[in-house]
């Protein structure tokens, strides 16, 4: 093998240099030296000629200053750590903001304006490290209700298209257990309406129907529009008499999801991260502190519907290889998307 290694070596330079002609004249040399193929002749040769990767590569060097990139995770921090898109695009919302009242006092405008000039990609580069920093894991509380009174209710299919107007919403319960599910604890409530993406939460002590519908109905009294359908999971604090005759007297529509299909309920668990989680993180909160959970959503609220654009997917298309993929739609706030609709209802003679 280190024979071969040196009379590959040997003919490495020369073949690097010659000319086509030239080549094939080295490449039957050295098969006729090391008894071998052209094409591996040729694959050893290449290979000799490319040399050896450098082990640590040039970092490369960071287009913005030291004391913009702190600026950006300070912002991000405020800003309840949303992703990069969504960052940039709540900018200019709360900027004049956080300024206005001193939070970035330590900071000149150099720094704001080269953090107004950054790419979402170079923020998503640069607030990798923090953002890696702790990624915790929740603990799953949902038990399934009974297959006689879960199969009574109707199981929203993908091919149900909802009307699109606000009303139609997913709920789910969150378990504030910490790590681990004896003894009592919270639960929070999540609902969060399809079309408009406005999210409301409510705390109570437990999954029974005495405390939940406690939660239910002061997220209706916060709801700006009407409960026309509720989606659920097949978790027995939704699948059970009591929630039904409430939603019935109500005259809401509830369906399910299909069992152990999370996606089924895409909207509403992507809320149960992104609210609930960012908010009360993954610790244990007692009885006790159950009124401090619902004067945090209070505040939660506030910021999560007027202050926290997201994109809404509107089409999907093929790429030039064939690829199906998502088109969205500008970053909105559930309060922008909420305008909008009364907007529309207003101009077709509604009230």
């Amino acid at each position: 093998m280190a024979t071969k290694r040196q009379v590959t070596l040997r003919f490495r330079d020369e073949y690097m240099k010659a000319s086509k002609k030239d080549k094939g004249r080295i490449l039957d040399e050295m098969c006729s030296v090391l008894g071998i193929g052209r094409s591996t002749a040729r694959r050893r040769l290449t290979e000799a000629g490319r040399g050896r990767p450098s082990m640590s590569p040039a970092e490369r060097p960071k287009r913005y200053s030291e004391q913009s990139r702190e600026l950006l995770v300070q912002v991000w921090l405020m800003m309840d750590a949303p992703c990069a898109k969504y960052l940039k695009a709540m900018l200019p919302l709360w900027m004049p903001m956080l300024r206005a009242h001193g939070e970035l006092a330590d900071w000149d405008g150099f720094a704001f304006r080269e953090l107004e000039r950054m790419s979402a990609a170079t923020m998503d580069r640069y607030l990798k490290k923090t953002r890696d920093a702790a990624r915790p894991r929740g603990i799953s509380t949902t038990r399934p209700a009974g297959e006689l009174l879960r199969n009574s209710i109707t199981i929203r299919k993908a091919g149900d298209e909802l009307d699109g107007l606000p009303g139609n919403v997913e709920a789910d319960t969150v378990a504030h257990c910490g790590p681990s599910v004896r003894g009592e604890f919270c639960r929070t409530l999540t609902v969060v309406d399809v079309a408009t993406g406005w999210t409301e939460n409510a705390s109570c002590r437990n999954n029974a129907f005495a405390n939940l519908s406690k939660a239910e109905a002061l997220v209706e009294a916060r709801l700006p529009f009407r409960i026309r359908s509720y989606d659920t999971d097949n978790g027995s604090e939704f699948i059970n008499r009591d929630l039904i005759a409430w939603l019935q007297e109500r005259d809401i529509e509830q369906t399910r999801s299909r069992p152990y299909r999370k996606n089924d309920q895409a909207t509403v668990e992507s809320r149960n991260n992104h609210v609930v989680r960012r908010h009360a993180f993954y610790y244990r909160y007692t009885v006790d502190e159950l009124g401090l959970l619902n004067e945090l959503w209070e505040l939660v609220r506030v910021k999560a519907n007027l202050f926290t654009p997201s994109k809404k997917p509107v089409a999907r298309e093929s790429t030039r290889d064939g690829r199906p993929r998502r088109v969205y739609d500008a970053p909105r706030t559930p309060w922008e998307r909420l305008k909008e609709f009364d907007e529309a209802d207003r101009a077709a003679g509604g009230p």
